[in-house]
């Protein structure tokens, strides 16, 4: 009987990895580059706008913001489908990577799966959100967010869970950044022609210095929550931006992460296109 399970394991490990190397899906997991790309591009376009002093859109400067400006434009809810399925596949993509990706059982092998894992959560998250907002049931994220952290603190030992969050969330902002600085999502993409490999690299070092640092500071707000008490400190985005604006300077590091967005943006089409999948 083990012998049959271990079989069918490995021809189901073979149909998945057959599917994942199918050039439909490959099409299909592309387009949730675009997808991500479109919602960082709309995100940056928020932030420069609450940068420069025009919040009159009343719009959140996060994903939920992005998704719902999306919404609005002629032919959105097209667009929101369209994020929302290619991101599916690319949260598939990296999910069938983690499990049939042949790596080895190393402390590497196991670090590179749990980054598709938590890849996937993220895009999942992505694609859940435009489905949600495409059938007209988004919901504020910044909202969401507050009411999990009033639920974790009212919890026993929910101060030091919010607090573990917040250090994943400071964890990644930084590990963003060092993936910018170091240029390591080299190792990810086939390299562009020489026309292109310079702009691209650009693309991709501001965007991920500039997402880095954001989430970085809403781990920061969540730690703050967590040591005040008070879940109306732990919000997403959209209160970290608000919190960099209040700062001296804040204009202008508030502009320059907005920037940051819209590089992150335009470097996850480059990516779709020459992404190693």
């Amino acid at each position: 009987m083990s012998d049959q399970a271990e079989r069918a394991a490995r021809e189901t490990g073979r149909q998945a990895r057959r599917i994942a190397d199918s050039r439909w899906f490959e099409a299909t997991a592309r387009a949730g580059y675009v997808g991500s790309g479109i919602v960082h591009l709309l995100i940056g376009y928020l932030v420069v706008l609450l940068g420069l002093g025009d919040a009159s859109s009343g719009s959140e400067t996060d994903q939920s913001g992005a998704l719902q400006q999306l919404a609005a434009v002629p032919g959105g809810i097209v667009l929101l489908w369209a994020v929302a399925v290619g991101t599916a596949a690319l949260t598939l993509r990296l999910l069938l990577e983690a499990v049939v990706g042949g790596r080895s059982d190393s402390a590497r092998g196991w670090a590179a799966r749990g980054k598709d894992v938590g890849k996937a959560v993220a895009y999942g998250a992505v694609s859940y959100s435009a489905a949600s907002f495409a059938l007209g049931a988004g919901r504020s994220s910044s909202g969401s967010s507050r009411s999990a952290a009033a639920q974790a603190l009212a919890t026993p030992g929910g101060v030091f869970l919010l607090l573990a969050v917040a250090a994943v969330a400071i964890g990644i902002g930084v590990g963003l950044v060092v993936i910018g600085c170091r240029r390591s999502f080299r190792k990810h993409i086939v390299r562009p022609p020489h026309h292109l490999d310079r702009p691209v690299t650009v693309l991709a070092v501001v965007g991920y210095v500039g997402k880095g640092f954001a989430v970085a500071v809403v781990g920061v707000l969540v730690a703050v929550a967590a040591l005040r008490n008070d879940p109306e400190q732990a919000t997403g985005l959209d209160a970290a931006f608000d919190a960099v604006h209040r700062l001296p300077g804040g204009t202008v590091l508030l502009v320059a992460m907005g920037v940051g967005f819209l590089a992150y943006g335009v470097w996850s089409f480059f990516r779709a296109r020459f992404a190693r999948l």
